[in-house]
């Protein structure tokens, strides 16, 4: 059975889709996912820690991480701090122009470490493009051919190399398919029994798997995808407290309410005010 994961839209111009970020501890609170499409995530201020197939790495600024086609992966600050992040997810359709076997590689930065600083070197010329320029997109298209020229020539390896250490334990497999059928069911209750079917484990092993991943329970993590999906129909709906609850899953006002102030110790509503007194 097949699950749908994140889907990365291109901007028409740019071969890549570009992304200027800036994330607060106090409300960035998005859990694990993961997509096909290669990443990078270059921090431009701050430090980030981004979880990837169970290990935890700290990203300082003016450097980056690579994330492969299918990592199960997170960028978020540092606890009680925020980060500007330039994020860059790159295109297979288009990296299929120029290499046939794109769908059997991964990106290695440690076979080419004089590559890496090259990246770095590019990525710090796209976070400093003036998106005021009217030309500027010309310019971040240049810097985007250049990564890929980079990633391409230097950094290959195929999925089947058996002495590739980025390749993910084939046990991620399990975490990818649920956490793309927690994030397509989340909206209403699912049972342990039901998602530690879906991946053919059994209800006990499949707690101690899943929380060895993610490092949370599976009940919390549902519970904090509810969480952020509730308070940005409260944001960019203006969904009441009462409809965002049950909108996203909880099963009542009262679970919404308390899981909020678990999160962020304040009440949806306070919560909200203070966003949008920033």
């Amino acid at each position: 059975m097949n699950y749908k994961y994140e889907i990365i839209n291109y901007d028409q111009n740019t071969p890549a889709k570009v992304m200027y970020l800036n994330l607060s501890s106090e409300t960035h609170k998005t859990e694990l996912h993961w997509h096909r499409e290669p990443e990078l995530v270059y921090v431009i201020e701050g430090q980030a820690e981004c979880p990837r197939n169970g290990e935890t790495t700290l990203v300082n600024e003016g450097d980056f991480i690579l994330f492969n086609s299918e990592d199960v992966h997170l960028v978020r600050p540092v606890v009680g701090t925020s980060v500007r992040l330039v994020c860059i997810q790159l295109s297979f359709e288009y990296m299929r122009m120029f290499c046939k076997s794109i769908d059997s590689v991964v990106f290695d930065l440690s076979v080419s470490p004089q590559t890496k600083q090259k990246l770095i070197e590019v990525l710090q010329e796209i976070a400093e493009t003036n998106p005021n320029d009217e030309y500027s997109t010309l310019l971040q298209i240049a810097h985007v051919n250049k990564i890929y020229y980079l990633l391409l020539k230097n950094c290959t390896c195929f999925k089947r190399a058996t002495n590739n250490p980025i390749i993910p334990r084939r046990d991620f497999s399990y975490a990818k398919t649920a956490i793309a059928y927690i994030n397509e069911n989340y909206k209403r209750e699912i049972p342990l029994n039901e998602i530690s079917s879906v991946v053919n484990l059994s209800p006990s092993y499949f707690s101690k798997y899943f929380k060895s991943i993610t490092r949370v329970s599976f009940s919390e993590y549902l519970a904090n995808l509810r969480l952020e999906n509730a308070i940005n129909d409260m944001l960019d709906k203006n969904s009441t407290v009462s409809a965002a609850a049950l909108e996203n899953g909880f099963a009542n006002v009262k679970s919404f309410i308390t899981q909020c102030k678990k999160v962020y110790g304040l009440t949806p509503a306070q919560y909200k005010k203070k966003l949008l007194n920033r």
